[in-house]
């Protein structure tokens, strides 16, 4: 079968990914401030100009991983929403997911965490990491106001808003001590802390 050729722009997209593809597999093994755009551009197998010719430098190029990373974050969020009918089915099996994320992206994890302390010095990437954020926000308040719709009781004192950067925070804090103290940290803390953070007291009868 004769393969189309492909178009100018569908050769740029195909390079384009390519790259992203190996500066995720450079950046896991040297980390953010190890790798290098030489390095990237040799593990592809493209020259630095093809990277430069994408990416205006290794931190746009890191940003687009992220960028990438938290969308799909964002996406496995909105799917556990969507097969829940109240907040407590929700944290309860966003818990289990957390947990599992945790185990299986350490490698992206400790990226997170080195890229953390970059953005914080450099105000550029500080900017657009915030707009990603902000953005993932947004996206999971709004999955979250609909799963509220469909609770009569069970009220929350937050907003939706407000919740999703709990969400956000807590998930993000709780890693942080994951990695660092694993084996002393209580099983299902996440899910308990939520409860207790986001659902309203229990009434005694």
């Amino acid at each position: 079968m004769i393969r189309r050729r492909l178009t100018q722009e569908e050769r740029k997209k195909e390079t384009r990914q390519l790259l992203l593809e190996s500066a995720v597999e450079v950046f896991a093994q040297l980390g953010f401030h190890g790798a290098s755009v030489d390095k990237i551009a040799e593990y592809a197998g493209f020259s630095k100009g093809a990277v430069y010719a994408h990416f205006n430098s290794k931190e746009e190029l890191f940003l687009a991983i992220l960028e990438k990373q938290m969308h799909l974050h964002v996406h496995n969020i909105h799917q556990i929403i969507d097969q829940q009918h109240s907040l407590s089915q929700f944290i309860g099996i966003l818990d289990q997911h957390s947990h599992s994320s945790r185990q299986k992206n350490r490698t992206w994890s400790m990226l997170n965490m080195e890229f953390l302390l970059y953005a914080m010095r450099e105000e550029s990437a500080r900017h657009k990491w915030s707009n990603m954020i902000t953005e993932s926000v947004e996206q999971i308040s709004k999955a979250i106001e609909k799963l509220m719709s469909k609770e009569n009781e069970n009220k929350s004192s937050l907003s939706a808003d407000e919740m999703a950067w709990t969400i956000l925070s807590l998930e993000n804090g709780m890693s942080l001590c994951y990695y660092i103290n694993e084996e002393h940290m209580p099983l299902n803390l996440f899910g308990k802390a939520l409860q207790n953070m986001l659902l309203p007291p229990r009434q005694e009868n």
